[in-house]
Order: C-alpha cells, then sequence, then structure tokens
C-alpha cells in the first residue's frame, strides 16, 4: 500500500504516480451558501461606502455589521469545510 504522505526515497521510480488527496466537492447548498454570502458581502460593501460618503452614519453602521457577519460566516465555512 502506498503512503501519500511518504518522502520517497532517491532509488525510487519518480516515474510512478503517487495518489493525490482530493477535496470533497461541494454540494449545491454550500455551493448556494457561500455564493450568497459573498453577494451580500459585496452589496453592504458597497452600501457601506455610499452611506459613510453621504453621511448617512447609521446606514453605515448597519451595513458595515452586515459585511462584518458575512466575513465571519465564510470564515466559518472555509473552517468547518476543512476538517471533513
Amino acid at each position: 500500500m502506498t503512503d501519500p504522505y511518504r518522502i520517497p526515497s532517491p532509488d525510487s521510480d519518480p516515474a510512478t504516480p503517487r495518489p493525490a488527496a482530493s477535496k470533497p466537492a461541494l454540494s449545491k447548498g454550500a455551493l448556494a451558501l457561500r455564493a450568497l454570502l459573498w453577494l451580500v458581502l459585496m452589496a453592504s460593501a458597497v452600501v457601506n461606502v455610499i452611506a459613510n460618503s453621504i453621511g448617512a452614519w447609521l446606514l453605515g453602521l448597519v451595513t458595515g455589521g452586515v459585511a462584518v457577519a458575512c466575513i465571519a460566516a465564510l470564515i466559518v465555512h472555509h473552517v468547518s469545510r476543512r476538517k471533513t
């Protein structure tokens, strides 16, 4: 049995292919969630910049909070997917 994490010795045949570790594909639900989080993040960032430019500090505060929440959710989603 070959070990994909083993460093080959110098006398081993380099032409022998080693199995590559593959990541599991995202399910449709996980892909849709990630796309939605990115979309909401971009939209809230744009609204945040516009709101702060015109002086609507309350709207800027809310959209900034939404942007930070989306960033946190994307990080949690990424980390939880890496563990599986």
